[in-house]
């Protein structure tokens, strides 16, 4: 077979002593030099000439929120709105409110105004806690309003939205999640997904329409995917309405890039959810462009969000009136969770995790060491962020083959370290958070993902570089305050920095092994998909707190250069 195109004069990422590179019908046909290449060559190729730069395989995102990129085109976005040095609670939120008064007075004929990327984290030391229906009411009473976290873990609405939804002191909640004041009346904020679900359950203007998760999803694709290199990811759960877009995309073309998504598991729902998912999977696949192979369980609760072995600081704990016991919980019971998960399993789906503490991760590792036992293996189960972990636990992990999907860009000794992780989990804990370099000792797979846009930053070599060094990177706010200080425990700083290969292998092969691609993807071989990366420098001889500035100057997917 004759190449469409060939580079040359490269540094094949894994490819000893390669240089070239020659693509045919969309494929590798030969991975070699420049010697090699001749029985390839022909007059009407198209010659790629890398100058001696690296030359990667395309970067698999393999934890990502895709179709909430919707709310980036949709919506008006407050990532970053941050309460100022010495600011009082109401002061603060006064401030946002004028914010968000101006954006519902400039969308008058808007059925719904929403709002996305507020920080519950600002509140967290405040007894008094995060703001209410009452003070969007103010600003916004005749019209449905509401503001979704950034981490996507809370949904504050307004009077107007519980008034349409048809929610009152009277409705069951299932997990707590609801917030209430002391007449027992809802305040309008709902934490974890199965109280947010209460609202879109009942109110179908909170999710975007299909059309509009259509136009959302590409433009994800076309402005942040591929200009970054990523041609396949893991949209960490999608609505109905976004898994029909997906579907519908996909159907006519529109879909360059490879995806993969979920079903969302309520426990707030009997489990007769799961047989709707176990009777319809297969249904919205399209080839290998996009599938659901997999369901998406969250497990931590609580007001901060983690299930940990051990209890939360005392300070913490005193200011929101909290036992000195209290360590968070989890969202399902043990004999329930194990149910569902051999009951997924026996239906040859995948689990992906949602843990942040300790106690989390143990015990969805009690759920699938169940599994296991009854004798059903290789699901490629997978755990999310790993905030923290026990010894053992990794070690299990790795006897399990379950996957760490974790975010690389995350373990930063910076400002919110200093004064919300470290007030809530005390500094060892922080310090031993997302343990990258032992799960790799231990033989555990690290897909490495972004969590985007929950958290902004999508350039896969911020978290390539941070993987490796565990530093701020320059371009951090808090670079300068914190740059040299290295995020690890104190006996070892450096036991959780990865090679630089390890981590281009997480944003590539091993991110292609999670989604079931790697006979297809994630790596320079004769025979896979020719999607590839040119970057502007040879990453190996590259500085270390450089890396994040690193451009790609060619982009190959399916053997086209975009």
């Amino acid at each position: 077979m004759k190449a469409d195109i060939i580079i040359k004069n490269g540094s094949v990422f894994s490819a000893e002593k390669a240089d070239c590179i020659a693509i045919g019908e969309g494929k590798i046909i030969k991975v070699g030099t420049e010697k090699d290449m001749k029985g390839y060559e022909d007059k009407g190729a198209t010659i790629l000439d890398a100058e001696r730069n690296s030359v990667i395989p395309a970067f698999i995102d393999a934890h990502l929120h895709a179709s909430s990129c919707t709310e980036l085109f949709k919506t008006k976005l407050m990532y970053g709105f941050e309460r100022e040095e010495g600011e009082g609670r109401q002061e603060y939120i006064d401030r946002m409110m004028t914010e968000i008064k101006a954006y519902c007075d400039s969308k008058p004929d808007a059925p719904i105004i929403r709002i996305v990327g507020w920080n519950p984290a600002e509140f967290q030391q405040d007894p008094e806690g995060e703001p209410t229906c009452r003070d969007l009411d103010k600003i916004c009473p005749g019209r449905p309003l509401t503001l979704r976290s950034y981490d996507h873990h809370y949904l504050l609405v307004n009077s107007k939205v519980l008034e349409m939804a048809g929610i009152t002191k009277d409705m069951e909640d299932p997990s707590g999640g609801m917030k209430r004041d002391s007449d027992g009346n809802p305040t309008g904020l709902f934490r974890e997904m199965q109280a947010i679900n209460i609202v879109f359950d009942h109110l179908e203007l909170a999710d975007f329409s299909v059309e509009e998760y259509k136009e959302g999803l590409l433009a994800f694709q076309d402005q942040h995917a591929l200009p970054n290199g990523i041609m396949g990811i893991f949209d960490a759960y999608a609505s109905k309405n976004a898994m029909t877009a997906y579907h519908q995309l996909a159907k006519a073309g529109e879909l360059e890039i490879r995806v993969r998504t979920a079903w969302l598991a309520d426990p707030g729902k009997d489990d007769s959810q799961f047989d709707r998912m176990i009777t319809e999977k297969g249904k919205y696949d399209v080839g290998d462009d996009f599938k659901i192979e997999t369901i998406k369980f969250f497990c931590d609760d609580g007001p901060f969000g983690f299930y940990m072995n051990e209890p939360f600081e005392k300070e913490i704990l005193r200011v929101h009136g909290l036992p000195q016991d209290y360590r968070g919980s989890s969202q399902w019971s043990d004999e329930r969770l194990k149910a569902i998960f051999l009951k997924l399993s026996k239906a040859g789906y995948q689990i992906h995790a949602h843990c942040m503490g300790d106690a989390a991760v143990k015990q969805i590792l009690d759920g699938f060491e169940y599994v296991e036992r009854s004798g059903i293996k290789g699901s490629r189960n997978a755990i999310a962020h790993i905030t923290n972990i026990d010894a053992g636990d990794m070690k299990r992990m790795a006897d399990l083959g379950v996957i760490a999907s974790m975010q690389p860009a995350w373990p930063l000794y910076d400002g919110f370290a200093v004064y919300f992780a470290i007030p809530m989990l005390g500094r060892d804990r922080v310090l031993n958070q997302y343990p990258m370099g032992r799960l790799k000792e231990t033989g555990v797979v690290i897909a490495a993902g972004t969590d985007f846009p929950v958290i902004m930053a999508l350039n896969p070599f911020v978290g390539i570089q941070i993987g490796v060094t565990r530093k701020n990177p320059k371009t951090a706010p808090d670079y300068e305050e914190y740059q040299d200080v290295i995020c690890g425990p104190d006996e070892d700083k450096t036991i959780d920095c990865m090679s630089l290969s390890d981590m281009v292998r997480s944003y590539t092969q091993a991110g292609a092994y999670e989604l079931f691609l790697e006979g297809t993807t994630g790596s320079i071989e004769e025979g896979k998909s020719a999607d590839l990366l040119i970057l502007n420098c040879d990453l190996e001889k590259t500085d270390e707190m450089e890396l994040e500035f690193t451009k790609i100057t060619h982009r190959i997917l399916k053997g086209e250069i975009l």
